[in-house]
């Protein structure tokens, strides 16, 4: 079983077991709707005698697709999650039926009305989409997140495309789009993706048993003093670690100390020679490039998930992560200026690190003209951000038209009196990155 499968199983009522022989009957206890059996959960095979739908809602096993996109039904327990927060569910997409938990996730974004989710597979089920995203094949576990603060719908997607298009040797994020019911009712678009994991470390190759670390918060700089500019207790505050042993205590953080510690007090000269030894050069260097780039700014020290293998000679990796902040507008849909160039050298001492130094920084800034003149060209961003909307348009409207008063209303930005709808949102940020791309172009040269 996956994680927590055995929760789902003891937690059942009685009641489920003689449901499983019958057609269809009342909700189970915990089930708002009565979920559908996945007869043979290690195949994910087919499944007949789903009745208990609510009236009008689409049937899961026939209604594969909404205005062009696969649709997800979810069915989610309400009973009370375990102490990671999982709830039994099951989903059926593109007519297979799917045991798994679910949670929410987030941290800001647990406050929003339209809530995002980790999907944890059960058994030897594994996830595949053949078709998008240049295959999404085998997963199990897997990101629904909800693009709520993003009415654009897809900024995320487009951000870690670009990442994806810098350099065949990134660790990739792979993302999609996708329609949600859950319990039978329409819940809205969402953006498929990969969950950062071991999982994901054994698909591209790495190791599974290496430390993974999740930048969590703003002290994650690479610096002996936190964001604020005090002295730090723990050179890793702002981390989680997400695999790798151990798990807990100041040992399971003994590598990311050790390169926080480096970063921050090799001379200028130690710095020049010995980073390589630490990281992939080229994946740090091109995290300033990306987060410059699209003015990620809420991801240049949190937001960021920092991989080493085991053994000696082993470097730290890096993979983005949680880039809604970006191509104009911050977590909170604050709109940023394009022309404000901000290096990002105050929250990230490897930035500084790197720019202050010109040996580095020359050919770094002349990398970053070749990519503006390449893979991540204007009229290659541009076409990227058409050919999405192409395809996300019928959706997009569709989903704010139910979110649409939620999104302008809410809280964290109801104050704002710039609210576009779909189009103009769409429009506002072609017109970002053609002012974006022209004003580097020209601190470039």
């Amino acid at each position: 079983m996956g994680r927590g499968g055995g929760h789902f199983a003891r937690g059942l009522p009685w009641l489920l077991v003689l449901c499983m022989a019958a057609v269809a009957c009342a909700p189970p206890s915990g089930w708002s709707v009565a979920p559908p059996e996945c007869d043979d959960t290690d195949s994910a095979s087919f499944v007949t005698g789903f009745e208990s739908r609510e009236g009008g809602a689409p049937d899961p096993f026939t209604y594969v697709e909404e205005d062009g996109l696969p649709v997800f039904h979810i069915f989610m327990s309400a009973s009370l999650p375990d102490e990671d927060g999982y709830r039994p569910a099951r989903f059926v997409y593109r007519g297979r039926c799917y045991v798994a938990e679910m949670r929410y996730r987030g941290d800001t974004s647990l406050e929003f009305p339209k809530l995002s989710l980790t999907v944890d597979i059960d058994g030897e089920q594994r996830f595949d989409e053949p078709s998008l995203a240049g295959g999404f094949m085998g997963r199990r576990k897997l990101v629904l997140t909800s693009p709520f603060n993003d009415n654009s719908y897809l900024r995320a997607r487009l951000a870690f495309e670009l990442w994806n298009r810098m350099s065949p040797d990134h660790l990739p994020v792979q993302a999609y789009s996708a329609v949600v019911y859950m319990n039978g009712r329409y819940q809205g678009l969402y953006t498929v993706m990969d969950h950062i994991d071991r999982d994901y470390l054994s698909a591209h190759g790495l190791d599974p048993g290496g430390d993974l670390f999740k930048a969590v918060g703003g002290d994650a700089n690479f610096s002996r003093l936190d964001s604020m500019g005090g002295q730090k207790k723990k050179l890793h505050q702002g981390y989680e670690k997400k695999a790798g042993k151990p798990e807990d205590g100041d040992e399971a953080y003994r590598t990311i100390d050790a390169l926080t510690a480096f970063v921050a007090d090799a001379t200028p000269e130690q710095f020049l020679a010995e980073r390589g030894d630490w990281v992939d050069v080229s994946d740090y260097e091109d995290w300033w490039i990306l987060s410059t780039l699209m003015s990620a700014k809420d991801s240049v020290a949190k937001n960021a998930y920092h991989f080493r293998a085991r053994g000696t000679g082993a470097r730290f990796r890096y993979i983005p992560w949680d880039l809604d902040t970006s191509f104009g507008q911050d977590w909170n849909t604050t709109r940023l200026h394009a022309e404000d160039l901000d290096p990002y050298t105050r929250e990230n001492r490897v930035f500084s690190r790197m720019l202050e130094d010109p040996a580095i920084a020359g050919p770094l800034r002349e990398r970053y003209r070749a990519l503006l003149q390449g893979p991540l060209s204007r009229d290659v961003v541009l076409g990227l951000i058409d050919g999405y909307v192409r395809e996300l348009e019928p959706a997009a409207l569709k989903d704010e038209a139910r979110w649409g008063k939620e999104y302008k209303s809410f809280r964290s930005w109801s104050w704002r009196t710039d609210f576009n709808d779909f189009e103009g949102e769409v429009a506002y940020l072609r017109a970002w990155v053609d002012t974006r791309w022209r004003v580097l172009e020209e601190s470039l040269r």
